[in-house]
């Protein structure tokens, strides 16, 4: 049986997004969602859920709570409905009060639904008569909009469709999308070791929410997401109650191009000086320290360019390798 988590964690995680669009605006053309004041690019923490989400259902064969579910007749499921299907799978007293139905179905969506353990959940019960809801606090939380390191430029492309509009036409229509030439994403997670525990996440959860980060972005393939690719994942264990916090603002992108110019890894290195000054600083409290990188990434720290482990040596600092 897994262990219990009982650390605290946090997470840095950086990737690239070539010539697609990592995550649209459903509310504006579906143009890549951007920081008006700064240019930077930005995604959700529900587009990064997403692709944890969908790697460990696809991949690992995992239950997932979020995700797509239909009816009898073809139709999306709701909330409801969704919680309908782990009512089901639960043996249930009808005639039990809903003070004691609750806690059991949310029992068995924990013990099924490994996105349940690490994001939470919100979800509406219902049987018969009898109504009322599930609220988990997710240990695993991200930033709500995680940046790119540099500013960007959107492009509007249009491109012959592969068949006409409509019916009659002798030409065919235009299909239109927005892209990202290039995009160095940036994003920071806790995971937080007192909501762990009135989820069930383990340390097996944990790892497998890392390899969902780092596989599953380069597993991302359809027409707006092909070209995503992972370039850096730290991961730091602290003693319970601690973390450093802002990852993001202590890395820093450095190229010698403007950064709408920005088109590939080898146009710039990333520097981790702030960051391995934090996590020495942090003495004993840091118990432990993990990396995994793209080897076109270049990294440096103060003004020395090496690998990660190699630059961590000079504040007497070890990183361990995360491999999937």
């Amino acid at each position: 049986m897994s262990q219990s988590l009982t650390n605290r964690h946090e997470i840095l995680f950086l990737y690239e997004a070539r010539d697609c669009n990592p995550n649209g605006d459903p509310l504006d053309e579906n143009r890549p969602r951007t920081d008006a004041d700064t240019g930077q690019a930005t995604v959700t923490d529900v587009r990064i859920k997403r692709t944890v989400r969908d790697y460990l259902h696809q991949t690992k064969d995992l239950e997932i709570l979020i995700r797509d579910s239909l009816e009898d007749d073809g139709t999306l499921k709701d909330g409801k409905g969704r919680c309908a299907e782990f009512i089901a799978r639960c043996d249930l007293d009808p005639e039990a009060k809903l003070a004691a139905i609750v806690p059991e179905v949310e029992k068995r969506i924990l013990s099924d639904c490994i996105d349940a353990r690490l994001f939470g959940a919100t979800l509406p019960v219902e049987l018969g008569k009898k109504k009322g809801s599930i609220k988990l606090t997710g240990p695993v939380q991200f930033s709500a909009f995680n940046r790119s390191l540099h500013a960007v430029s959107p492009v509007f492309i249009q491109q012959t469709a592969a068949f006409a509009s409509k019916k009659g036409m002798t030409q065919k229509s235009f299909a239109e999308r927005w892209i990202l030439p290039y995009a160095l994403i940036c994003c920071h997670g806790v995971v937080n070791e007192n909501a762990a525990r009135s989820t069930g996440m383990t340390e097996d959860d944990f790892n497998l929410l890392l390899e969902g980060l780092w596989q599953g972005t380069n597993s991302l393939n359809t027409h707006s997401k092909m070209g995503h690719r992972s370039m850096l994942l730290v991961s730091l264990t602290f003693e319970p109650g601690y973390h450093l916090g802002g990852l993001g603002e202590r890395v820093r992108l450095v190229s010698g191009l403007e950064d709408a110019k920005i088109r590939k890894a080898s146009d710039y290195s990333v520097d981790i000086t702030v960051l391995l000054k934090a996590m020495a600083a942090a003495g004993d409290r840091l118990i432990k320290a993990e990396a995994i990188w793209d080897d076109r990434l270049v990294l440096e720290a103060d003004g020395v360019k090496e690998s990660i482990d190699k630059l961590a040596k000079k504040y007497k600092l070890e990183f361990g390798q995360l491999a999937f």
